[in-house]
């Protein structure tokens, strides 16, 4: 028997290709969503002074939403977990800094919703690997 297993796809897995074959399951058992945070985080890209970066972060934006769809909007429910994300990252004697809000954002994205995050940079999420499921691929 298989178990499915659901991911939220970081920022950094929109640009760069995810390795499945670092998770054991089978293709057919994994499902994939992001958050509509990280749409509008690489949509800065757009406004690079490189004008082929910024073409390249257009093409990135236009093939992540044509692949995932419409991201998982920032409401009530992903409010009251980033709330708790605060708290774990206090708790530790961390501070949240404005570079980190967005990462914890994106990370109540997924405790909201009960998915694993997926990543390239499992270290920007240590101070809550306690609470919400992180993946490197």
């Amino acid at each position: 028997m298989s178990v499915m297993v659901k991911l939220l796809l970081d920022t950094n897995l929109l640009i760069a290709e995810p390795d499945f074959t670092l998770l054991d399951a089978a293709p057919a058992d994994i499902q994939v969503r992001t958050s509509a945070l990280c749409y509008a985080e690489l949509q800065e890209g757009e406004f690079a002074q490189d004008p082929i970066v910024a073409a390249q972060a257009i093409m990135q934006l236009s093939n992540a939403e044509a692949t995932l769809g419409d991201g998982i909007p920032f409401g009530a429910d992903e409010v009251r977990a980033y709330r708790a994300i605060c708290a774990a990252v206090r708790s530790e004697g961390r501070s949240l800094t404005r570079a980190r809000r967005l990462d914890m954002m994106i990370a109540a994205t997924a405790l909201a919703h009960g998915l694993t995050l997926a990543t390239r940079n499992a270290e920007d999420f240590a101070a809550v690997q306690g609470i919400v499921s992180v993946v490197r691929l």
